[in-house]
């Protein structure tokens, strides 16, 4: 991950704004995959059901001839799968508490991280204000600066040269009053932001470990579940389900002897 103390530090000094508001953002990430994950769980409970609906049904087929044996493989095999997913169901509201502890934990981090960050948004407010300060009296020592050539160039009388004088020195002063606040401003807002940076990219790297271990357990979970679906398939090749057409004839032509 790129180093959050070597970035965000744009002309306007938003910066901080934009690294508060992705620790936030963080959140919303958080809530959002809770959601996901919860809307997963309702799915699979949904489908568990059919499934289990599917697996009753298979009762009500009719259980004459050599293919009946078969649909109580499918009624078992299908009540497992609904078995299955129920579990999967079971696991994902477990690690749905696990995300909503989480995000609960975020909440408490935040409100703790914004007070420790307070100072340096008061910084980043106090030098913004300075930098508006100091641009308008650039501008206005320009202005009584260049006001005061053009009476001399013009043979304006004394009288106006010395009030041109008293207002250009006065913006001077100003002027240079805020370069200084700007500077130590300037290297109070530095200090603080680079601490600040790296807090907040110490939190991001921190969040994305924890969200990546969750998504590792969701895709974990999945695969084992689905795992247990596939070896309650029934495979046509294995000698417990098969249905050889030479044993159905054998059946036929042995009831044919009885009649």
């Amino acid at each position: 991950m790129a180093s959050f103390v070597e970035s965000f530090w744009g002309e306007r000094n938003n910066g901080f704004d934009v690294l508060y508001h992705n620790m936030k953002h963080g959140h919303l990430s958080t809530k959002d995959l809770a959601d996901f994950i919860r809307e997963r769980a309702a799915i699979e409970e949904a489908y568990s059901r059919s499934m289990t609906k599917l697996a009753k049904s298979a009762s009500n087929y009719t259980q004459l001839g050599t293919f009946a044996p078969v649909w109580d493989v499918f009624k078992i095999s299908t009540e497992k799968v609904a078995s299955c997913h129920l579990e999967l169901v079971r696991k994902l509201q477990e690690l749905i508490k696990e995300v909503q502890k989480y995000g609960d934990e975020q909440i408490k981090a935040h409100k703790k991280t914004k007070e420790e960050v307070s100072g340096t948004l008061e910084a980043v407010q106090n030098i913004q204000s300075i930098i508006q300060a100091l641009q308008k009296s650039k501008e206005n020592y320009n202005t009584k600066c260049v006001e005061q050539e053009r009476l001399k160039k013009e043979g304006a009388t004394q009288r106006e040269i010395d009030k041109a004088s008293i207002k250009s020195k006065k913006a001077t002063d100003t002027y240079k009053l805020y370069v200084e606040k700007y500077a130590a401003a300037k290297s109070d807002f530095e200090k603080k932001m680079t601490e600040t940076a790296q807090k907040f990219q110490d939190i991001e790297e921190m969040h994305l470990l924890h969200m990546k271990e969750i998504v590792e357990s969701l895709s974990n979970t999945v695969k084992e579940i689905h795992l247990q679906i596939g070896q309650n398939i029934p495979d046509v090749d294995d000698e417990g389900y098969s249905i050889k057409p030479e044993a159905s004839q054998n059946i036929l032509f042995s009831i044919a002897k009885i009649l």
